[in-house]
């Protein structure tokens, strides 16, 4: 798991959140951001100004780069997860969105 970690992604973009392979941890590709190769997962938790990159834009961005799992934690009461596999044409929905109290309750999800 890391934090503060930016991947290339065409362009850099910096997840709240990425975790990678075991034994696979983040290696500049060609600019100051990781390359792709072992992630796992990118998480971005959404701020009111940014909903609509975490929604849309970044969303895009990372299945265009494929990466495999994307979740959006949203700024709602319930602090709601997303999550998101990705499948050949884009993400599809992984599991109905859920409170971020369940998921940390929950045995670690199997995303390896």
């Amino acid at each position: 798991m890391t934090a503060d970690c930016g991947i290339d992604v065409g362009g850099g973009r910096q997840p709240d959140l990425t975790i990678w392979a075991k034994g696979k941890p983040p290696r500049r590709a060609r600019s100051s951001y990781a390359g792709l190769n072992g992630l796992l997962l990118a998480v971005e938790v959404v701020s009111p100004d940014s909903e609509m990159i975490d929604h849309v834009i970044k969303k895009a961005e990372y299945a265009a780069a494929r990466v495999p799992r994307y979740w959006i934690v949203d700024g709602d009461k319930g602090k709601t997860v997303r999550m998101f596999r990705l499948v050949e044409t884009g993400y599809e929905t992984e599991r109905e969105p859920s409170s971020l109290a369940w998921l940390l309750n929950e045995p670690t999800p199997d995303i390896g």
